[in-house]
């Protein structure tokens, strides 16, 4: 069997569940190939897709959430989604058909209605799934021409059920994570290994794959507890946050070791106590893989918002306040 998986890079997350992907099924009688679905159309659709999402998450979070809240209207969303996908999507075919899937997995939103739309045209004969990489079920997800449905968590289920989806269509698979992160290793040698102490909590602080500035102040509340602790934090792509963290590092009451972009994510969160990150669907779905709890801040009106909900509802992460900082590392889920 052949997976292509279509995702784009409007964030890591989406990359990361391919790749994922790949690693859980890929062996002798299965072959998963990730493609870039925004690649084909050229700069614009790159920038409309990717560039501007970034750039609206980090600067304007709430123009991007009056934007996620307006399209998350069935009827609209489709057809905004359908008007600008229609005249790109047999761009896309070729990329597609080079391939030569059984199964098509779209792991981002604007994929789902390209290949609907090549589904509909009798274009795409391969089974077409929508892959959920969030905890929530926005409608831009949604295709009446999808075969399957792989929803996060039940709730998400429940609201594509709501929103129309047949439950024959819906299988409950959670989001993708690299095998590494359920892994069990012993913590005393990843730490030994990774330079940190095996005496007392660490604290993993994460940035996202391109660098949250936000991060500076939450770390500065946590710097403020009394607790005797190490902290992590790993900037991402942001080598300007990197230097200010090393700035910082001089003056931190809690000893800090700060890490750019790394692939060695898995062994740092089986090294610590306690994951601090905005509540992206990949990021938290390796935390609860690899079985450790979280501090959430800053969720992006959206998505996040609706991960935030998620994680907090099953008592697996605690979301942050400005207002009423916590005052020790117990209230955040670490035990003494």
């Amino acid at each position: 069997m052949r997976i292509v998986v279509l995702y784009a890079l409007a964030g890591g997350g989406h990359l990361s569940a391919a790749k994922a992907l790949k690693a859980q099924l890929d062996g002798p009688d299965c072959e998963v190939i990730p493609v870039d679905s925004t690649r084909p159309f050229g700069r614009f659709i790159d920038f409309f897709c990717c560039d501007l999402y970034r750039f609206s998450a980090k600067y304007v979070p709430r123009a991007f959430g009056l934007c996620y809240r307006l399209t998350d209207r069935r009827t609209g969303s489709s057809r905004f989604m359908r008007l600008l996908a229609a005249p790109l999507a047999r761009r896309l075919l070729p990329v597609i058909e080079r391939e030569k899937p059984d199964v098509v997995v779209c792991a981002y939103p604007f994929s789902c209605q390209l290949a609907a739309i090549l589904k509909a045209r009798g274009l795409l004969r391969a089974k077409v799934v929508h892959m959920l990489t969030d905890y929530g079920a926005h409608a831009a997800w949604i295709s009446g021409e999808a075969d399957e449905y792989w929803a996060s968590c039940e709730e998400a289920a429940q609201e594509l059920v709501r929103r129309g989806v047949p439950k024959e269509k819906i299988v409950v698979r959670g989001i993708p994570v690299n095998p590494r992160f359920s892994e069990r290793p012993d913590r005393g040698a990843v730490r030994r290994e990774l330079g940190l102490p095996e005496d007392r909590p660490v604290v993993l602080f994460m940035a996202g794959s391109f660098g949250v500035r936000s991060v500076l102040r939450v770390f500065r509340m946590l710097d403020a507890l009394p607790d005797d602790f190490e902290a992590v934090v790993i900037t991402g792509k942001n080598e300007k946050l990197f230097r200010r963290f090393e700035a910082l590092a001089a003056a931190s009451r809690h000893r800090l070791h700060p890490i750019l972009f790394t692939d060695r994510v898995p062994d740092y969160m089986h090294a610590c106590d306690l994951l601090v990150t905005k509540p992206g669907g990949l990021t938290s779905s390796e935390a609860l893989a690899a079985g450790i709890p979280m501090a959430l801040f800053d969720p992006i009106p959206g998505q996040e918002e609706d991960n935030a909900r998620y994680l907090t509802g099953r008592g697996s992460a605690v979301l942050l306040s400005r207002r009423k900082p916590p005052r020790s590392l117990r209230e955040l889920g670490v035990k003494p």
